[in-house]
């Protein structure tokens, strides 16, 4: 893959300036879509390391990717599809693609909404085996090479990890059905950002390389041929235990009820 860090991968543009320095790494922002991206991008070497014990690493840290964090996961995730508009029963019935699926939390809960089918991919082996152990239907490699046909097409904090989101966005749109849908769930640049600095809690080198602005995810899914149908944001920037609870809440109601959270949720249709 040709990656030119003087370009931005999102848009194309060689303009930027400096936003932060995270670890030794360095963060720049896009003059033309108001992305931010890690400068200069990872190397191959790099992002294979970094994910060759990720399930390991993200688990020692938080609930994340365990089988404890699934209760969360599918409380979370219930928010967002009423957010989007999508009960719990538009899932029936539907033949689901989840990208970056970790360890299977996702499908576990497709299959608990009907799915007609269900299946997962990532580049973790580490995230694959447990997903297996638990026997869902999930496989370890490419998305690009993927080929096939869907109702549904999910990428929870996928983008964000990418050199080159557009090309996954690009051929999620070839593999979904006339009316399918992309979900796309990732971190949004904007004021608790800026307000953060290099503390905002998205900031995390080599895991997240592109991080979207609102506008430039909008225009990305238009201009392969999807229609966006709804999105929210949410979010504080806050994490649990860095204030006190009624805080914390308060600042996220905020966030959403005002649309400037730092995640951002959307629904795209083919």
């Amino acid at each position: 893959m040709n990656i030119d860090s003087e370009y931005c991968m999102i848009c194309g543009s060689a303009e930027f300036g400096p936003v932060c320095e995270k670890s030794g790494f360095r963060y720049v922002g896009c003059a033309r879509c108001r992305s931010v991206r890690q400068y200069p991008y990872p190397s191959d070497q790099e992002i294979a390391g970094y994910y060759a014990d990720y399930q390991t690493k993200k688990s020692g840290e938080s609930v994340y990717l365990t089988d404890a964090g699934y209760a969360c996961f599918k409380r979370d995730k219930t928010f967002t599809f009423a957010d989007l508009g999508l009960g719990n029963d538009a899932f029936a019935g539907k033949t689901v693609l989840d990208v970056g699926c970790g360890t299977g939390q996702f499908l576990q809960m497709m299959e608990d909404f009907r799915a007609a089918s269900v299946l997962g991919m990532d580049i973790s082996q580490e995230c694959i085996d447990q997903a297996r152990a638990r026997e869902l239907n999930c496989v370890c490699g490419d998305f690009l090479s993927l080929d096939g046909r869907y109702d549904v097409i999910s990428m929870w904090h996928l983008i964000e990890h990418l050199r080159d989101p557009c090309q996954y966005i690009a051929h999620a749109y070839r593999l979904l059905n006339p009316g399918g849908w992309l979900l796309i769930e990732t971190p949004v640049v904007g004021v608790i950002s800026e307000s953060f600095g290099a503390d905002w809690r998205f900031f995390m080198p080599v895991e997240h390389i592109n991080l979207f602005s609102q506008d430039a995810l909008f225009c990305l899914g238009a201009k392969v041929g999807l229609d966006l149908r709804s999105w929210i944001r949410f979010g504080s920037g806050n994490t649990s235990g860095s204030m006190p609870a009624p805080n914390k809440r308060a600042m996220d109601v905020i966030a959403k009820k005002h649309g400037f959270g730092d995640t951002l949720a959307a629904l795209f249709v083919k």
